[in-house]
């Protein structure tokens, strides 16, 4: 009875066990997903603070020309200097915008990327997984099938062995 109970649950033990492993490597890539999300998430909001505080050295840098214009007259030549230091200004900061933009993109683009193949990983995983389990069930049917028919021999052969010591016994009595 203890060596039928170890044959019927020893596979099924494995199997919890392989269970348990999945279980737990599913939840270290829920953690690493959430991780990169994580760190995806401040790049972005640092370079939207970075972003912002451009902006708003541009806002600035504008309202301090409006100043200067309305200013006296002998100061147009400096204010005409400015004015072109300005636009470099914004020009720049517009190709860094444009670059932190495309920087960003291309973030996004790579951790979607690393979404997707971590995703086809846990469904072929899975899949195997599930393949084994369906294995391993149909060993252990055919186990039990096996075990059934072991049992209704051994009462067959019990119940002969009875009717044989019953015919042996009226033997002896009839000798």
């Amino acid at each position: 009875s203890i060596i039928k109970g170890k044959l019927y649950f020893g596979p099924v033990n494995t199997m919890t066990a392989k269970e348990t492993e999945l279980q737990r490597e599913m939840h270290e890539m829920a953690q690493k997903t959430a991780e990169l999300q994580e760190e995806l998430n401040g790049e972005k909001n640092r370079l939207t603070g970075e972003l912002q505080l451009l902006l708003e050295e541009i806002k600035s840098s504008k309202d301090q020309l409006k100043e200067l214009t309305l200013e006296n007259s002998e100061l147009k030549k400096s204010l005409d200097c400015m004015h072109e230091d300005q636009v470099e200004k914004e020009g720049k900061v517009r190709e860094e915008i444009a670059e932190y933009q495309l920087r960003l993109h291309e973030a996004e683009k790579k951790h979607q990327a690393v979404l997707l193949d971590t995703n086809k990983q846990y469904e072929i995983e899975i899949q195997t997984y599930q393949e084994k389990l369906s294995s391993k069930e149909e060993c252990l049917t055919s186990q039990k099938l096996e075990m059934d028919l072991l049992k209704s021999s051994k009462e067959e052969l019990s119940n002969s062995l009875k009717a044989t010591t019953q015919v042996l016994e009226e033997l002896k009595k009839t000798k």
